[in-house]
């Protein structure tokens, strides 16, 4: 699994530690690991899109600390994996109001961080479902469940719009519904799927 994740933190090097665990962790569980540092909440904040599959936040920053950044995040992405990283334990609980999934402890002790990311890939894995298969045009596209915004159907016209671009299909909506992680979409119409992933806001 190819997994993408974001680690924001001031201390340059508690965040190298981070990703040599990471890197440690995907050679020993055939994982890939794509991390992105952030050395402030507010550079990881601007310009912010729901790409990460994890994020790890230290919460004592200067400027935004890391609870804070984590409320502003969660305005925008309810769903992204949030995992605290910090010498603050006693703050630590305060991330079950921002839907955060763990706290690690510093300094990070590679052993207890092994155990706690197997739960989190186990998860992740649940919650990205199976990847689909589309043959569009002769070209046949492996589509991750997690890229996809939300399906739409037209006469049996299957509309996927992705981050890649939307694709067109033969096929029937309900098919679809059962193939896609359990929670994850929601079924707005008889004529869309929603990915949560991507929603910030409804009414009615």
């Amino acid at each position: 699994m190819r997994i993408t994740a974001a680690v924001v933190e001031d201390d340059t090097l508690a965040a190298q530690e981070l990703e040599r665990c990471l890197t440690s962790f995907g050679q020993k569980s055939g994982h890939a690991f794509s991390v992105s540092h952030f050395g402030a909440a507010e550079s990881f904040l601007k310009d912010y899109q729901p790409k990460y599959d994890i994020i790890f936040m230290d919460i004592k920053m200067p400027g935004i600390d890391g609870m804070s950044a984590a409320e502003q995040l969660r305005q925008v992405d309810q769903a992204t994996m949030l995992i605290f990283v910090t010498s603050m334990v006693q703050y630590a609980v305060q991330g079950y109001d921002v839907n955060a999934f763990d706290f690690i402890v510093k300094p990070v002790n590679p052993t207890a961080f092994e155990m706690k990311l197997k739960r989190v890939v186990r998860a992740l894995g649940l919650k990205r479902g199976s990847d689909l298969t589309l043959n569009t045009g002769g070209v046949t596209r492996v589509l991750p469940s997690a890229s996809i915004r939300y399906i739409e159907v037209m006469d049996h016209d299957l509309t996927y719009h992705t981050d890649q671009g939307s694709f067109s299909v033969r096929g029937k909506l309900s098919a679809v519904e059962q193939k896609l992680p359990p929670g994850a979409f929601f079924r707005c119409s008889v004529s869309y799927l929603v990915n949560l992933r991507y929603v910030t806001q409804f009414t009615g």
